[in-house]
């Protein structure tokens, strides 16, 4: 009588399915990202997973503020374009590095979204950039300052963004706290500036 032989094909195909299923998973996983990045752009992943800030960073134009009406944030973004500066969402290329532009006349104006990392600051990109329109560079007693509207606007939306993300005050920095450069420059009376946005945090 002819005995049974066990069957050593079954335990293989058993091994294989799991690998098919994996392999066929990460080639839909492939498909999926690739499809997301030729749709969206390279930034995608910042709007399914937000940046979070960790801090806020102040700087200058460095325009002359005498012209400086004329400066606003499409005017920046025209600039930072030249230079090559750039991130894709959708049909939009944000070429403006800051997150934030604030005019003369005190307006706010949005620059790169939140969830986006600016291009502002080498290593700190992941901080909201905020920039103050004009050249408050040191030029002795040519020295300009910010517009006591522009002051107002910045104490306000600097506030606003740490209570919203939980920023401590040694994490309000100047340009020029990170680098070699004057940004955003003596003009800007920064012991004033700190003073008024702790106590728009202590009155919260």
């Amino acid at each position: 009588m002819p005995t049974s032989q066990p069957d050593n094909k079954r335990p293989a195909i058993g091994r294989l399915r799991p690998l098919g299923a994996g392999l066929l998973i990460a080639a839909l996983t492939t498909i999926a990202v690739g499809a997301l990045y030729v749709r969206l752009g390279p930034a995608w992943p910042y709007r399914i997973l937000p940046l979070v800030p960790r801090g806020i960073v102040i700087h200058h134009s460095a325009t002359d503020t005498n012209v400086g009406l004329g400066v606003d944030a499409a005017f920046l973004d025209r600039v930072h374009k030249s230079r090559g500066w750039g991130l894709r969402y959708g049909q939009r290329v944000y070429h403006i590095g800051y997150h934030y532009v604030i005019l003369l006349d005190g307006t706010v104006q949005v620059g790169r979204p939140e969830w986006m990392p600016g291009a502002h600051a080498a290593g700190y990109n992941h901080y909201l950039g905020i920039c103050l329109i004009g050249d408050f560079s040191d030029h002795g007693a040519q020295t300009q300052h910010p517009t006591e509207a522009q002051l107002d606007a910045l104490i306000k939306l600097t506030v606003k963004q740490m209570r919203r993300h939980s920023i401590p005050l040694s994490r309000l920095l100047r340009h020029c706290d990170l680098g070699a450069t004057e940004c955003p420059g003596a003009g800007v009376p920064w012991e004033q500036v700190l003073r008024r946005v702790q106590a728009g945090i202590d009155r919260s």
